[in-house]
C-alpha cells in the first residue's frame, strides 16, 4: 500500500468505533460490515483505534485483529490507526501496524507526565523509529507549543498531517501559518467547529457521527469546497444536537453514545468497555429521537426516499 500523504487528509476522517459483542469481545465481523458500509457510503479515509475506538483500554492483540479486518474490509480506502497513548506502547503498536501494512498511522495524544521538550524529543523518535508516515495528535499547548509543532511539521519527513483540537483557532493559524505548506492541517473536533476552521485553511475534519451518518459528514465538506457555506451549516446544524449530547456531564457518553447509535442504524455497535460506561437505557430514547430525523436526512442524501422509516442500515 502507497504511503499516506499530506494530500490524503483533505477529506473527512472517520475515527471509527470499535464494535463489541454482549461479552465484551471485539466483534470482528461487525467491524467488517461497518467498514463495508462506510465505503459504499463514499468513506475514503478510516481511523479505527483511536480515542473514539477507546484504544486506550484495548490490548494489544486487539489492536491487532480490529486493524487487520478494517484492512481486510476497506478496499482501496485508507486504513490508518491510533498508535499510543505513551511512548513504549506507540513502539509496539507500530511495529503491529507495520507489519499488516497500514499506509500511516496517527500517534495518539500523551496522557502521562510530560514536558514540551520531553514531547518534542519522544514524537520525533516514534516517527523516526515506525518506518511510515504519521499524523501528529495535537490536545495541549502546554507540551505541544507553537514552534515545536511548526518544527516537527517542516522538518520530520514521515510527519504528513496535524489533528489539531485545541479550542484555539488563533493558535491554529499561527500553525498553519508556520507550517500548512509541508503538512496536512486538520480539524480534530468534528462538525462542530469545521466550518471555521475550513475557513482557517483546514484541509479537512474528522468526526465520530461519520460512523452512521458518513453521507452528512461528506456532504458538509463538498458543499463547503464548493462555496455553498449555508448548506454546510444546516447539516452541521442538524448533527450538533447529538454532538451536544455527547459532551454532556464531563462527555460521560462520549464513546458509548456512537455504539447506541449505530446499534439503532442497524450497524454493529454493542456495549463498550471500561472505563467508558453504555448509555443508560433512560436516556436511550433521546438518542432515538435524534436518529430518526439524522437517519432521514442521511437516506436522503443516498437517494432515498425518507418515508417514514427510522432506524435500520441507511
Amino acid at each position: 500500500m502507497k504511503p499516506l500523504t499530506a494530500a490524503d487528509c483533505a477529506d473527512v476522517l472517520v475515527v471509527a468505533i470499535t464494535p463489541r459483542t454482549a461479552t465484551g469481545d471485539v466483534d470482528l465481523a461487525g467491524v467488517r460490515r461497518n467498514v463495508t458500509h462506510l465505503v459504499d457510503s463514499g468513506v475514503r479515509f478510516l481511523m479505527p483505534m483511536c480515542g473514539t475506538g477507546l484504544v486506550y483500554d484495548a490490548t494489544m492483540d486487539e489492536f491487532e485483529k480490529v486493524t487487520a479486518a478494517f484492512l481486510e474490509a476497506a478496499g482501496d480506502a485508507l486504513v490508518v490507526p491510533g498508535i499510543g497513548p505513551g511512548y513504549g506502547r506507540s513502539l509496539e503498536m507500530a511495529s503491529i501496524a507495520g507489519r499488516l501494512g497500514v499506509p500511516g498511522a496517527m500517534i495518539m495524544p500523551i496522557v502521562g507526565p510530560a514536558s514540551a521538550k520531553g514531547t518534542d524529543e519522544g514524537l520525533r523518535r516514534i516517527a523516526d523509529a515506525v518506518g511510515f508516515s504519521v499524523i501528529l495528535y495535537q490536545r495541549r499547548l502546554d507540551i505541544m507549543p507553537v514552534e515545536s509543532v511548526v518544527e516537527m511539521c517542516s522538518e520530520v519527513e514521515q510527519v504528513v498531517g496535524l489533528k489539531y483540537a485545541v479550542d484555539d483557532i488563533d493558535t491554529f493559524r499561527r500553525i498553519v501559518e508556520g507550517a500548512g505548506d509541508n503538512c496536512a492541517m486538520i480539524c480534530g473536533m468534528a462538525e462542530d467547529p469545521s466550518i471555521d476552521y475550513l475557513q482557517a485553511d483546514a484541509v479537512g475534519f474528522s468526526s465520530g457521527m461519520a460512523n452512521f451518518v458518513p453521507r452528512m459528514s461528506l456532504a458538509l465538506l463538498t458543499a463547503f469546497r464548493r462555496g455553498d457555506v449555508a448548506e454546510a451549516q444546516r447539516l452541521r446544524a442538524m448533527m450538533m444536537p447529538f454532538e451536544d449530547f455527547r459532551a454532556e456531564n464531563g462527555a460521560r457518553y462520549s464513546g458509548s453514545l456512537l455504539h447506541a447509535a449505530m446499534d439503532y442504524a442497524g450497524l454493529a455497535g454493542g456495549p463498550v468497555i471500561p472505563f467508558a460506561e453504555d448509555v443508560a437505557s433512560v436516556d436511550l430514547p433521546r438518542v432515538h429521537a435524534m436518529m430518526d430525523g439524522l437517519l432521514a436526512e442521511e437516506k436522503r442524501l443516498s437517494g432515498g426516499s425518507t418515508g417514514d422509516d427510522t432506524g435500520g442500515a441507511s
